[in-house]
């Protein structure tokens, strides 16, 4: 270690499957980095659905903090202590304990140096999985280019009001977004969106062939993952992100000689890692933050408000990214 933390923290430990309730403040002891790791003292963390790890565990997959610390024998490349950072992924939340704490440890392979900025804390903990998830998914997984009709499936979430906006900077010529809350058209529609569909579900029976898309960000899940391939041109690219729909993440009856695949429409997955968060033009897309070309809303909370924060994500979120500052 290369300073002196406190010997505990307060965390949120989710202690087993269930409502809100099940999020719980404990003092635990501050976790000591191994070597490969660096100790991250955390100002802020996002949240987001979805997940599979054993319980309890301290959730947690992000967070903006600054760097505490080593293990004693490292001496790897790495950051210097004070240095603020960005991670997310690398198992933080699943494998390995979370954010959802004062402190937490960290691959020094999944940090990101944040460059000096105006935003503030509660806006730059709303950041890292939302610019990784949403730049690799419309990059690494979508290859969106220049001229593409976009769908992003289920975009009143963080992400998807992120993704609306960055298939535009992207070069996308018509981006269409999908809500099943008729009352968040003009939400959508503020952000950038050309068009606003209201997802019953069916939404590939009223396109035309003309109408239908090169490229879909599905963030709904296995629901609507067949309809969604019916909603792509020959050689689109449907790209599953997320599980909005909190359901099953394996897709039955999925047959692909009767949906639409022989016809040469591709499906993926996209799920980050280190590389993706490095690959994000971080510098870039914090000055849009700054000069309001990217549009960022967070709803912030401190650490005893984790409870009813995960409750309104759970209810639909409100269009805006939940984050706490500590």
């Amino acid at each position: 270690m290369t300073m002196s933390p406190p010997e505990t923290m307060k965390a949120i430990i989710c202690e087993a499957p269930g409502s809100p309730s099940t999020l719980v403040e404990h003092q635990v002891p501050v976790p000591s980095p191994a070597i490969g790791q660096a100790l991250i003292k955390v100002l802020g963390f996002g949240l987001n659905r979805g997940g599979h790890m054993a319980l309890p565990q301290i959730l947690g997959i992000e967070c903006y903090g600054t760097i505490a610390g080593y293990n004693e024998a490292e001496n790897g490349q790495r950051l210097p202590v004070g240095a603020h950072v960005f991670t997310c992924m690398g198992g933080l939340g699943r494998e390995i304990p979370g954010s959802y704490a004062e402190y937490t440890c960290a691959s020094i392979g999944n940090l990101r140096e944040v460059p000096t900025t105006s935003l503030t804390v509660a806006q730059l903990s709303a950041l890292p999985e939302m610019l990784q998830a949403t730049w690799g998914a419309l990059t690494a997984g979508l290859d969106v280019q220049p001229g593409d009709r976009v769908l992003v499936r289920g975009a009143t979430s963080s992400i998807g009001l992120c993704a609306v906006q960055l298939a535009r900077k992207l070069g996308a010529t018509l981006v269409a977004a999908t809500t099943r809350n008729a009352g968040r058209k003009e939400l959508l529609l503020e952000v950038g969106a050309d068009k606003v569909i209201i997802d019953d579900g069916k939404i590939s029976q009223s396109l035309q062939y003309e109408e239908k898309f090169d490229r879909i960000m599905e963030m709904i899940g296995t629901p609507t993952i067949n309809d969604s391939i019916l909603c792509a041109r020959e050689k689109g690219t449907v790209c599953v992100v997320g599980n909005q729909s909190g359901g099953s993440w394996i897709l039955e009856n999925f047959s692909p000689f009767f949906i639409g695949l022989p016809n040469r429409v591709r499906l993926c997955a996209y799920g980050g890692g280190p590389q993706d968060l490095h690959a994000v033009p971080l510098e870039a897309l914090i000055k849009d933050i700054e000069q309001g070309k990217l549009r960022v809303d967070v709803k912030v909370f401190g650490l005893d408000g984790v409870q009813e924060a995960h409750g309104i994500m759970e209810g639909g979120g409100g269009g805006t990214k939940m984050v706490v500052v500590l």
